[in-house]
C-alpha cells in the first residue's frame, strides 16, 4: 500500500521552516530604470496570480480522497502562505520598477476560475501548470537582470517553485495509482499545460520581446519542465533528472 503520511509531514515541516523568512527589504537600484516598462506589467500579472488560494485549503481539510490527511492539509495551507509571500515579493518588484499593481487580468482570472470549478485533484493539476510556468519564466527574467536585489528575489522564487512542483507531483502520483488513472492524468495534464503556456505566452509577449528572451526559448523550457513533471508522476523513467 502506498503510504504518504510521513512525506506530508516532511513537506509541512519544510514549508513551516521557510515561513519564518522575512520579506526582502527594497533598496534604491538605479539600474532598474533601464528595464522595460513591460516587465513591471508582466510581474504585476504574476503577482495577482500568486494571491488567494483559500478554497483549496478547505478542500484539503474536508477531502476523503486516499492519501490525504491532516498533515497534507497543513502542508497545503503552508504552501498557500508561501505563495502569498511570493505575491508580496512580486509586489515589491513591481513597485521597484515604477509599475502599479493590478486588480484583474484575463489570464489570472482564467487560472482562478479553473481552480474554483473543479475538485482538488484537478485543482492541483492547474497549480502544477502554474508552477511550471513560474519556474521557467522567473528564471529567464532573472537571467536577463543585472546583479541586484530583484535578481536574487526572483532566483529565490525559482527555488521555492521547484519544491512546489515536487510537492504537487507527490500528491498527483499518490492519486494516479492505476494504469488508467495515469493515462487519464497524461491527457488532462498535456491539455492543461498547453492551454496555460499559450495563454501566458500571449499575455506576456511584450516583456518576452523587450527582454530579448525569445518565445521559442520560453516555449522549449516550459515543455521540458512539463515533461519532467509528467515523468515524476507516472514514473515512465527510472532516473528523473532535474532541469537547471
Amino acid at each position: 500500500m502506498y503510504r504518504q503520511s510521513s512525506s506530508w509531514r516532511q513537506w509541512r515541516e519544510l514549508f513551516e521552516n521557510r515561513s519564518k523568512r522575512p520579506l526582502p527589504t527594497p533598496g534604491t537600484e538605479p539600474r532598474y530604470a533601464n528595464l522595460p516598462a513591460s516587465l513591471a506589467r508582466s510581474l504585476a500579472i504574476f503577482q495577482l496570480g500568486e494571491s488567494g488560494g483559500g478554497t483549496i485549503i478547505e478542500q484539503a481539510r474536508s477531502s476523503h480522497l486516499p492519501q490525504i490527511d491532516e498533515q497534507y492539509a497543513a502542508a497545503m495551507a503552508l504552501f498557500v502562505r508561501e505563495e502569498n509571500r511570493h505575491a508580496d515579493i512580486l509586489a515589491i518588484c513591481v513597485r521597484q520598477l515604477g509599475g502599479e499593481l493590478i486588480q484583474k487580468n484575463w489570464t489570472a482570472r482564467l487560472f482562478v476560475s479553473a481552480r474554483r470549478l473543479i475538485g482538488i485533484r484537478l485543482k492541483v493539476v492547474v497549480l502544477l501548470a502554474a508552477e511550471v510556468v513560474g519556474i521557467c519564466y522567473y528564471h529567464l527574467i532573472a537571467s536577463r537582470l543585472p546583479q541586484s536585489g530583484m535578481k536574487d528575489w526572483l532566483t529565490e522564487l525559482v527555488s521555492d517553485e521547484q519544491s512546489h512542483l515536487d510537492f504537487h507531483c507527490d500528491f498527483l502520483r499518490s492519486q494516479a495509482d492505476r494504469h488508467w488513472k495515469r493515462l487519464l492524468f497524461i491527457v488532462v495534464w498535456r491539455i492543461t499545460m498547453l492551454m496555460a503556456a499559450l495563454a501566458v505566452l500571449i499575455d506576456h509577449s511584450a516583456a518576452i520581446k523587450d527582454l530579448g528572451i525569445g518565445k521559442k526559448a520560453v516555449w522549449q523550457r516550459w515543455m521540458t519542465y512539463s515533461q519532467l513533471a509528467e515523468r515524476l508522476i507516472v514514473r515512465t523513467s527510472a532516473n528523473v533528472v532535474s532541469v537547471p
